[in-house]
C-alpha cells in the first residue's frame, strides 16, 4: 500500500505531466512570398507539404507541389514533384511539365489535369523552393504564392516563432500529430 507521501508524489507526477506535456501538431504557413520563403529556418525533417501556386488570371492557375507521403494517383502514392492546373492552355501546361522533366526528371504521369513526376529529384529546404518559385514566377510571367506545411511542432515552436516564418501567417492544423 502506498503511504500518503508516495500518494502525494504520484498525484504531483501526473499532474506535472499533463500540464507540461508538448503536444505536437502540424501547422501550415501560407500566402508567403519568396523571400518570406527563403528567410524561413525549419528542421527539413519537419516539412511535410509544400505548394507553389502560380496565379495566371482570375481563374486561370498552376501550382507545383510535393508531399512527404506521396500524392495518391488511383489509390497508389507516387513520389515525386506534382503539379495541377485549372484553365492554362495546353502550349503553357506542355512548357511546364517539359520545364520541372528537365529540372528535376522523373516518370511523366498524367490523371485529367495533375500531372505527377514520379522519381524525381525533391527539393524540401526553403532556399530551393524559394529559387524554384522565383524562376516559375519569372518563366511564366505570374506572382506565386506559397504554402509550406510542418509536421510534429509543438505550440510552443509556434509562439517562439522558431521557423521565422511570418507569425500571421500561421494556420494551425487541428489535432495531435504523433
Amino acid at each position: 500500500m502506498l503511504g500518503s507521501k508516495n500518494l502525494i508524489l504520484v498525484y504531483l507526477l501526473g499532474y506535472y505531466t499533463l500540464k507540461y506535456r508538448i503536444i505536437c501538431m502540424r501547422v501550415r504557413y501560407w500566402h508567403l512570398n519568396i523571400q518570406e520563403t527563403i528567410e524561413s529556418k525549419y528542421p527539413l525533417d519537419k516539412i511535410n507539404h509544400w505548394e507553389i501556386k502560380c496565379l495566371c488570371g482570375e481563374y486561370q492557375h498552376f501550382g507545383v507541389f510535393w508531399f512527404k507521403y506521396g500524392t495518391p494517383l488511383d489509390k497508389e502514392p507516387v513520389y515525386g514533384i506534382c503539379l495541377y492546373y485549372n484553365e492554362i492552355d495546353q502550349k503553357t501546361v506542355e512548357e511546364l511539365i517539359r520545364y520541372l522533366n528537365e529540372r528535376f526528371g522523373g516518370k511523366t504521369l498524367s490523371r485529367q489535369t495533375r500531372v505527377f513526376l514520379n522519381g524525381s529529384k525533391i527539393i524540401f529546404d526553403p532556399t530551393s523552393i524559394g529559387r524554384l518559385a522565383n524562376d516559375l514566377s519569372l518563366k511564366f510571367n505570374s506572382p506565386v504564392e506559397i504554402t509550406i506545411e510542418l509536421e510534429k511542432v509543438s505550440e510552443e515552436d509556434i509562439k517562439e516563432n522558431k521557423f521565422c516564418f511570418p507569425s500571421k501567417k500561421a494556420l494551425p492544423i487541428v489535432g495531435k500529430d504523433e
